[in-house]
């Protein structure tokens, strides 16, 4: 009797145990069936990257508030023409600026300067040298041109070169060749240049129409 009363015991212990454990685990599927997860298809998070571009795109652009500038009539004294030419120059969405170049067509064989084709007479820019710069002398042959800034526009400054930041008689050389007028440092627009041509002549500088065609460029540093 003792034995069969402990076995019934033992009986009733482990199947409250196993009810209690089956209770757990219904509890446990009911709770992910609730939240709408599958014990049987859960798995790993994963993830996918997406790469994203765009394009902002540079623009430089430079214009000239003259398309023509006159000496008139040569003398013996050193002249300026007119008008002075402006070149605006405005460069959007670049970073390291923009540079504004200038060059003349002067002679093809032999520089830059005042040509006249009728005559094949010339003369040199700045000096009968081609030096950078020169300071003009009434009655010895020079032809160049000035460089200054104004407070027109906004963003980067733009700084005169060298060669061009000069005053008073002394002018820079005009080159065929490409040479740096202005630049600027960083994005800017509407930033002005002011150019202003001087020239003299000598007694033995031959008469006749002197001509020469300068033209600006401008681009992104």
């Amino acid at each position: 009797m003792l034995k069969s009363s402990a076995l019934k015991n033992d009986i009733g212990f482990w199947s409250a145990i196993g009810v209690v454990f089956l209770l757990v685990i219904l509890t446990w599927f009911s709770d992910l069936i609730g939240r709408g997860i599958s014990p049987e298809f859960t798995s790993a998070a994963t993830s996918s990257a997406v790469v994203v571009n765009a394009t902002v795109a540079t623009l430089i652009s430079c214009a000239n508030s003259a398309t023509a500038t006159n000496f008139g009539t040569l003398t013996g004294v050193i002249q300026t023409s007119t008008p002075n030419v402006s070149s605006s120059i405005s460069c959007t969405n670049s970073a390291l600026g923009c540079t504004l170049n200038i060059n003349d067509t002067g002679s093809s064989t032999t520089g830059g300067g005042l040509f006249a084709s009728t005559t094949n007479s010339f003369i040199r820019s700045p000096n009968a040298a081609f030096n950078a710069t020169a300071t003009l002398v009434a009655g010895t042959e020079g032809y160049g041109v000035q460089g200054t800034t104004t407070a027109a526009g906004g963003g980067g400054t733009l700084t005169i070169a060298a060669r061009y930041f000069v005053g008073g008689n002394t002018f820079g050389g005009l080159t065929t060749t490409t040479q740096i007028l202005a630049s600027s440092s960083a994005t800017s627009s509407g930033r002005e240049v002011v150019v202003t041509h001087g020239a003299a002549i000598a007694s033995s500088t031959p008469g006749t129409t002197y001509a020469d065609t300068i033209t600006y460029s401008c681009l992104a540093n």
